[in-house]
């Protein structure tokens, strides 16, 4: 492993976010910043936190479920019932009849077809 990735190629660029980022020298700033903070916790406000936000939500939330659950079940009775009549269609409808005489007549011999026609049935 190697140390280069630690040494700076643009020097200039360097010096320019670090004064950017930089904490501000002014004493003004952080009077400010403290007697911001000092009135925020006097006033004693009630914080908003993350999981109050999560309880509105919960209502809502519920309600999509169950719709989404709604919606799972009807398409799974739908598919469920696409199945079990394309399985009823299948058996009840005849086979054609036709095509399966004429392609075994074809690879047994001529006396044999007729046998095969009649035990096919």
């Amino acid at each position: 492993m190697t140390d280069d990735r630690w040494i700076s190629g643009d020097a200039e660029l360097t010096n320019a976010l670090r004064a950017l980022y930089a904490a501000p020298v002014e004493e003004s700033y952080w009077d400010s910043l403290e007697s911001r903070i000092l009135a925020h916790v006097a006033r004693g406000e009630e914080t908003i936190s993350w999981w109050s936000e999560l309880a509105e939500m919960a209502r809502p939330g519920l309600a999509a479920a169950a719709a989404l659950i709604f919606a799972a079940s009807l398409a799974l009775a739908h598919s469920r019932q696409l199945e079990v009549s394309s399985a009823y269609a299948s058996v009840i409808s005849p086979a054609p009849s036709a095509i399966e005489p004429a392609t075994r007549a074809a690879s047994v011999g001529d006396g044999d077809a007729a046998l095969h026609f009649l035990i096919s049935r």
